[in-house]
């Protein structure tokens, strides 16, 4: 048991509830690209959440420029995003646990020596190196750390997605696969961030910056997602609901399995749960 679930619980205090995007919140058909446009029934039943007294947070591999839109103005009051490496309470920064710089720069190197593509993603922008596909988003790209500094001069990133592709070329670096974490996200893609930074870790600095904001601790914790980069979110909480089309291996860390993102499975969990 995580050491947050072993604190003690204040019924007075609110129920929260960290909502996962990619497959939690949102639906895209395989072929298509992630949306940040979640199905009105999901957008509903997170309002009537909060509406109740929930507090609602997000937590995401994506940064913050990423959840621009439709899940921007939805009344989230907590974002973990890029795998929990920089969390907000109320817009305030609790959690920074960005790449240091000279292993920004290592990696880069490591990137070129052995030609794998893959996709930055920063405090304040996404950048795609080598041959990435960014499709028609309109990402900066760049082939070199002197490149990848023109676009942002503080190196300022948390988190490094890549196709399924590129994992061969991931194994020949020695260096990427000692000193970073990789995930599977699901549909093809992976990350890599620090070891140590997860979407659990990211949840339990929110929640103890919340606690110490509200005076009160949170009454329950419930947890939605439905990857590997999850799990870590899912052991810290009371109730860790996962998505109907997860893994085996992802859903053995549920306390519930609700439906899939593509029948707004959020909704029955929440209703089941009543909390709308």
């Amino acid at each position: 048991m995580d050491q947050y679930q072993q604190r003690n619980r204040d019924e007075s205090g609110p129920v929260v509830a960290f909502f996962d995007v990619d497959g939690t919140l949102t639906y895209q058909n395989p072929d298509e690209r992630p949306t940040n446009v979640p199905r009105r029934r999901v957008e509903d039943a997170v309002r009537s959440f909060v509406a109740r007294g929930g507090v609602a947070v997000l937590s995401t591999g994506r940064n913050m420029t990423g959840l621009a839109g439709p899940l921007a103005r939805m009344p989230f009051r907590g974002h973990v995003t890029m795998d929990g490496t920089y969390v907000l309470l109320d817009g305030r920064v609790v959690l920074d646990q960005l790449f240091p710089v000279p292993l920004v720069e290592r990696v880069v190197h490591e990137m070129e020596r052995v030609g794998m593509s893959a996709l930055f993603a920063g405090e304040s922008c996404y950048v795609a190196f080598g041959d990435f596909d960014a499709g028609d988003l309109d990402i900066p790209r760049c082939r070199s750390i002197d490149e990848l500094r023109e676009i942002d001069p503080g190196l300022r990133f948390g988190k490094i997605d890549f196709l399924d592709t590129q994992i061969p070329a991931l194994r020949r670096s020695g260096f990427l696969s000692r000193e970073l974490t990789c995930y599977d996200a699901g549909g093809g893609s992976c990350e890599l961030a620090l070891p140590g930074a997860s979407k659990g870790r990211g949840a339990a600095a929110l929640l103890d910056a919340l606690t110490e904001k509200e005076g009160v601790a949170p009454s329950r914790v419930f947890a939605f997602g439905d990857s590997e980069n999850d799990v870590s979110l899912l052991d810290i909480a009371d109730v860790a609901v996962v998505m109907g089309q997860a893994t085996a291996s992802v859903r053995a860390h549920a306390d519930y399995v609700t439906g899939t993102a593509e029948r707004d499975g959020v909704v029955t969990a929440l209703d089941h749960f009543g909390l709308v």
